[in-house]
């Protein structure tokens, strides 16, 4: 049994926690009201741990006590002292990775105000010396900031880090971006390319950042996007033997427009194909589906997809239709026959919602960062549609021209084939 005590460090100096809370892309920072040599200076929440206490869970009581909030502790921002933040002779922070489960923070018993700072807005507080450093590493672990959902082909963002993969080429992280990256997770539609500070951009990809300030690319990741004990990021990666632009530098970033937009349309393409598929199809439900779609059909095509692929002006997506989905109550059977008529009857939809030139947009609650849940709208006749989505978007449906749909069976379902022509 370990009987070290977890109030001080190994040399006897005090620990101090603060947390490192983050929501929406932003870094909760609180401003001290007593004692009088630090009012008016802001810092990471926090406070000293109790003899015997754990420090994580110290830090909870710290901030239900000072700012009237739970939390959960997901990590740590390690500093250069053993992976704290010198404090002064006798005493260190330990800055903990923390979200906030219940409760607005609100300042209490040594704060008179709290905030939400961008990283950008760092500097726009005077911060308590002791607090700098720790707050700067804080913000390089807030997820990055993202553009693309409202359509932006060009930005300008401030370099985190630049690092050399085992195949030469170099991920690039800004702390914002219009790059839209694959998603590890649901690789549906490929990653942006263009340029960054005038280098090309030959891929782009979600990466996560762990506590121990290793840089996580595809299989590596390991976990799902959002997972908290995670910094989800776009790696914008440069060909081999690119100059990288170094950590700080502010860099102009540029996405292949005519690229985006080909995608753009394959994938608002396939949306509407998936309700038309919906719509077309609910007849062959023999009882109540185990869910229905925003307009109110039996949602086949997120019950029984396996497979979703995003092309230029096109989309692939497979189905299985097996002995679940029977017993659900769907005649595959039936379904399976009616191919050519389930095919005549999504094109009716389709060209109808086309004609409308309805607006089609992402939705994210406000939440500018890559981590947000993101969500497709459309407000199609019998709508609006809404589909759970983090690739990109035309923005109307008049730019799609006329959508077509071919099914196939498949050893395992059917198979659906989706082409825009303009």
């Amino acid at each position: 049994m370990d009987d070290a005590p977890t109030h001080v460090t190994a040399d006897g100096r005090r620990v101090v926690v603060a947390a490192a809370i983050e929501s929406r892309g932003r870094l909760l920072a609180a401003r001290r009201s007593r004692p009088e040599s630090l009012a008016g200076g802001w810092e990471l929440p926090g406070g000293k741990v109790e003899p015997g206490e754990d420090p994580a869970r110290a830090l909870v009581r710290e901030l239900l006590e000072e700012l009237g909030v739970d939390i959960e502790v997901v990590g740590a921002v390690h500093g250069p002292d053993g992976g704290d933040w010198p404090l002064d002779d006798r005493s260190v922070l330990r800055v903990l990775r923390a979200r906030i489960d219940r409760g607005d923070p609100e300042a209490g018993v040594a704060h008179d105000e709290v905030r939400w700072l961008a990283p950008r807005e760092l500097g726009s507080v005077p911060w308590l010396e002791p607090d700098v450093a720790p707050a700067a590493a804080a913000a390089l672990r807030i997820d990055t900031w993202v553009d693309f959902p409202a359509g932006a082909l060009e930005g300008e963002g401030v370099v985190v880090r630049s690092d050399v993969q085992e195949d030469g080429r170099v991920a690039v992280v800004v702390d914002r971006t219009p790059f839209h990256p694959l998603d590890h997770s649901w690789p549906d539609q490929p990653g942006d390319t263009g340029l960054v500070a005038g280098a090309h951009v030959v891929d782009s990809v979600m990466g996560a950042i762990d506590d121990e300030g290793a840089l996580l690319l595809g299989d590596a990741v390991g976990v799902r996007r959002g997972d908290p004990s995670r910094t989800w990021v776009v790696a914008h990666l440069l060909g081999a033997g690119s100059v990288a632009p170094g950590a700080g530098d502010v860099v102009p970033l540029a996405v292949d427009p005519a690229r985006r937009a080909a995608y753009s349309r394959g994938h608002s393409a396939c949306h509407l194909a998936a309700l038309a598929l919906n719509e077309a199809s609910a007849r062959f439900w023999t009882k109540e589906p185990p869910r229905r779609d925003s307009r109110g059909f039996p949602f086949l095509d997120q019950i029984a997809i396996q497979v979703s692929r995003i092309e230029p002006d096109a989309a692939y997506d497979a189905y299985r239709c097996g002995k679940s989905l029977r017993k659900a109550g769907f005649d595959s059977a039936s379904f399976l026959e009616a191919l050519d008529d389930v095919a005549g009857e999504a094109h009716v939809l389709l060209d109808a919602w086309v004609a409308t030139g309805a607006v089609s947009r992402l939705e994210t609650d406000g939440d500018p960062t890559l981590s947000a849940r993101r969500r497709w709208v459309c407000d199609v006749p019998g709508g609006p549609a809404v589909i759970p989505c983090g690739g990109t978007h035309v923005s109307d449906l008049s730019a799609l021209g006329t959508v077509r749909v071919s099914y196939a069976p498949t050893p395992d379902g059917f198979e659906q084939r989706t082409d825009v022509t303009r």
